[in-house]
């Protein structure tokens, strides 16, 4: 019985030492997430590097990581459109040809046309470029908010004051942006985009559209961007992404070069 005893408080000995000795494994329990805080204005304080937790404008209904170049047995993603719900785009039934037809053109470029925006180092506008790699720089001060980029040297100054948009007849790249503040969500109504593509396949906006921005901030590290797109000269009803973000406290910006015709599609070219 002795024996018995003894065996028994041995094996409960190393049970105990290697679920401690797998909890040490495992690390310390993750710090509950920090809240946002608040700058000497009253807005939440949300300076600092953010990009995308899955980046890639390759598509919006059907995303690939862009860790997928790298690995092919990576799964594409959920449609980063979030209404419909059907994930798709609601596009008129010209729109969708047009847009099949530049996803065609882009894998057998001919013409320079053919060839999309961000590959001939033009901006890539807005909701674009919250879904690219390169990360976002937020700076705040009083009145206004601070978008950056470092790819293609791009920024927005978004007002808080209320002002009035620029005249409808003035085009913008970046569009005209305005701003508010609901809570920890940042909503920015823009105006005065050009026609642009919204991804590497065609799919793309006309100069009538409008786009309504929120992005929220659910911890100081975590922030959601979603955009409403409206534009009846193209789409059948207003539509909208969402792309989740993340501080990146390690990142820098660099100076981004590009020149035209340095990704893609010469992979594709020499594809076929």
């Amino acid at each position: 019985m002795k024996t018995t005893c003894t065996i028994g408080a041995v094996g409960i000995a190393l049970l105990v030492g290697m679920q401690a000795f797998v909890r040490g494994q495992e690390g310390p329990p993750a710090a509950a997430p920090k809240p946002v805080g608040r700058l000497a204005d009253g807005q939440p304080d949300v300076q600092g590097m953010w990009s995308p937790v899955n980046a890639g404008s390759l598509s919006l209904t059907n995303p690939v990581p862009q860790s997928a170049d790298f690995d092919k047995t990576i799964a594409p993603l959920p449609s980063r459109i979030i209404d419909p719900p059907d994930g798709l785009v609601p596009y008129q039934p010209w729109a969708a040809a047009l847009q099949k037809k530049q996803g065609v053109d882009y894998a057998r470029p001919t013409r320079p046309e053919h060839i999309d925006t961000q590959h001939r180092c033009l901006l890539s506008g807005v909701p674009r470029l919250f879904t690219i790699v390169p990360p976002l720089k937020i700076v705040q001060s009083p009145g206004q908010v601070v978008l950056i980029w470092d790819s293609y040297h791009a920024y927005r100054v978004i007002p808080l004051d209320n002002r009035p948009h620029v005249a409808s007849n003035v085009k913008l790249w970046m569009g005209d942006g305005r701003g508010h503040w609901e809570g920890n969500t940042l909503v920015i109504d823009t105006t005065s985009v050009k026609g642009q593509r919204l991804t590497y396949i065609g799919d793309f906006y006309s100069e009538n559209a409008t786009v309504v921005e929120r992005l929220t901030w659910s911890d100081a590290d975590s922030m959601t961007y979603e955009a409403t797109l409206t534009d009846p000269a193209v789409f059948t009803r207003p539509w909208t992404m969402r792309v989740a973000q993340r501080r990146r406290p390690s990142e820098e910006m660099w100076e981004s070069a590009c020149y035209e015709g340095m990704t893609d599609p010469d992979r594709f070219l020499l594809k076929q």
